[in-house]
């Protein structure tokens, strides 16, 4: 029984509790956002829609309107949710004469009692408008300047006459709370109707705020200090703002390209389309091909695009298709080869030309005028898509581009093997480094059977044994050491392996004479001969072989 008791005391605590919880994480006002009117700019005709984003956790118990004409007391108006947008709520505001100033809020109001205002500092700070006076309103948002393009805010005109916004202020929580001044609009500024001004909001005066690039909230005030509009704006990438479409009265809306002082345009962007490397040394197997670079943020489709040289500007030959279906992820690339048996086809001269690209209505969006290249070498832009042209040692084909030299191949080979040594010319190997650069083959090791079964060690090359570009160093197989071996006069196979202990050349020499080695002839090729003219430490080019 005493147990059961306990138990049931546990459970009422828990709940208990839980419930304390839930009111300390869940109580808190309601939030109230995007306070907007429809019309922006009412005539004596129009009735005005007033909205306002509401929401709360708790529930909301109700969302009122209050709104007053001139000096007048405040109506209340209920507040009703709009059919398929569960958290936004209207209330409307019947017609008014002309020149009228109507000055309004918003309340809600939760289940457990909390309030919350909009705009911010209600019901002391109100916004208004007034019947037939021009509408204006922040029409679009660039909050990721720098320091040659500062932050920026449009206004715009949604009027059908000018409108002087000589002392109208704009700022953000700094000038909302008072903690610094509010941005005036300079004395003088008119907007003709349906046009734009854009103002400098993160300059050098007091008054200069930075818009925050993880997006907050900015106001507009009137010259009599009333709001008359206020926007929230998201975060968005440095190529992008935040605007009204259709200007002045539409839904505020991410923009993918920015237009300052200019209508909104919320279109996706035209691609950004470059000849951005081109490799004109090809070969039956690899032949010339361009490089086509997307600098946009979007796909691009670029079928019907035209590639040419001198013949298809000259109208001489036909121009290369792009074939249909060509398509260039965002920051992506993609390889024609214009070297081909087609008509079309063109080569790329050895000594250097230029070459056009155009897109599928005929208009010239590229040309690069690249010169003599080696069969190493690319020319393009670095970085992508810039308008830096360069010579680049790294062929990139289908893949970023790249300024940094390759690391050389390093190519070490035996190359001349002395077989009938006798005191004091011991048997000997010559190594013969057919790399670019020269190399430290310092570990390296060499050896016959006897070091490859693990009978005895391995001859290893001194620490500083370095071998110039196109070198020569001979090694003494048949010494005191250990590691020591004579080379069979009848004949047999041997390693050469580096630091790694990877083979990297073995050569099984034959039976030779006196007066005879055995190599490579040229030096580092495949080719081997006895040779009746011993060449050690210099080229085996020109010596002398059996038949």
């Amino acid at each position: 029984m005493k147990t059961r008791i306990i138990y049931f005391l546990l459970v009422i605590t828990g709940l208990i509790f839980s419930s304390c919880v839930k009111d300390e994480v869940f109580e808190g006002p309601p939030s109230l956002s995007e306070l907007t009117i429809f019309p922006q700019a009412p005539l004596d005709a129009d009735v005005v829609s007033v909205s306002v984003k509401a929401t709360d956790l708790n529930g909301l118990k109700a969302v009122r309107l209050y709104y007053k004409v001139d000096a007048g007391a405040f109506t209340s108006v209920d507040m009703v949710v709009l059919g398929g947008q569960p958290d936004i709520y209207s209330g409307m505001i019947p017609a008014q004469q002309a020149g009228k100033t109507v000055t309004y809020y918003v309340e809600a109001e939760n289940e457990s009692g909390q309030k919350a205002w909009a705009p911010e500092g209600a019901p002391e700070t109100t916004s208004s408008y007034t019947i037939g006076a021009p509408g204006v309103v922040m029409n679009e948002i660039y909050s990721r300047g720098t320091v040659e393009d500062p932050d920026w805010i449009e206004i715009y005109n949604n009027s059908d006459v000018p409108a002087d916004i000589s002392g109208y202020k704009i700022y953000d929580s700094g000038g909302q709370t008072g903690a610094k001044p509010k941005k005036s609009i300079p004395s003088g500024t008119i907007i003709e109707a349906h046009g734009f001004f854009v103002i400098v909001v993160d300059d050098a005066e007091e008054s200069g705020f930075g818009l925050s690039s993880g997006g907050e909230e900015v106001w507009f005030e009137s010259v009599s200090g009333s709001i008359i509009d206020d926007v929230t704006y998201p975060t968005y990438e440095a190529n992008q703002s935040y605007g009204r479409i259709p200007d002045g009265s539409g839904s505020w809306v991410i923009l993918d390209q920015i237009t300052k002082g200019a209508v909104n345009d919320n279109s996706p962007p035209a691609p950004v389309i470059f000849i951005n490397e081109l490799y004109s040394t090809g070969t039956t197997e690899n032949p010339d091909w361009v490089e086509i670079y997307n600098g946009s943020a979007a796909q691009a489709d670029i079928s019907g695009y035209k590639i040419y040289d001198s013949g298809g500007q000259a109208g001489t030959k036909d121009k290369k298709v792009f074939p249909a279906g060509s398509v260039i992820p965002a920051g992506g690339f993609l390889i024609i080869v214009v070297d081909d048996a087609e008509a079309s086809g063109f080569g790329l001269s050895g000594s250097g030309e230029q070459i056009w690209l155009e897109n599928s209505t005929g208009t010239v969006i590229d040309d690069v005028t690249f010169p003599a290249l080696t069969e190493n070498q690319s020319f393009g832009r670095f970085p992508d898509g810039s308008t830096n042209l360069q010579v680049m040692n790294t062929v990139t084909r289908g893949a970023a581009n790249s300024n940094v030299d390759p690391e050389p191949t390093i190519v070490i080979l035996m190359n001349e093997i002395f077989s009938k040594g006798v005191d004091p010319d011991f048997d000997w190997v010559e190594i013969f480094n057919g790399s670019t650069v020269e190399v430290d083959i310092s570990g390296y090791k060499i050896y016959d059977s006897g070091g490859q079964s693990g009978v005895k060690p391995k001859k290893e090359f001194p620490v500083g044994t370095i071998i110039p570009a196109g070198g020569f160093f001979v090694i003494v197989t048949d010494d005191a050491e250990e590691s020591g071996f004579g080379l069979s006069s009848g004949g047999e196979q041997i390693w050469l392996e580096d630091a790694a202990a990877t083979i990297i050349d073995d050569v099984t020499f034959p039976a030779m004479i006196d007066g005879q080695s055995y190599g490579r002839k040229p030096d580092g090729s495949a080719g081997f001969f006895i040779f009746t003219e011993i060449t050690r430490g210099a080229s085996n080019n020109n010596a002398a072989t059996l038949p």
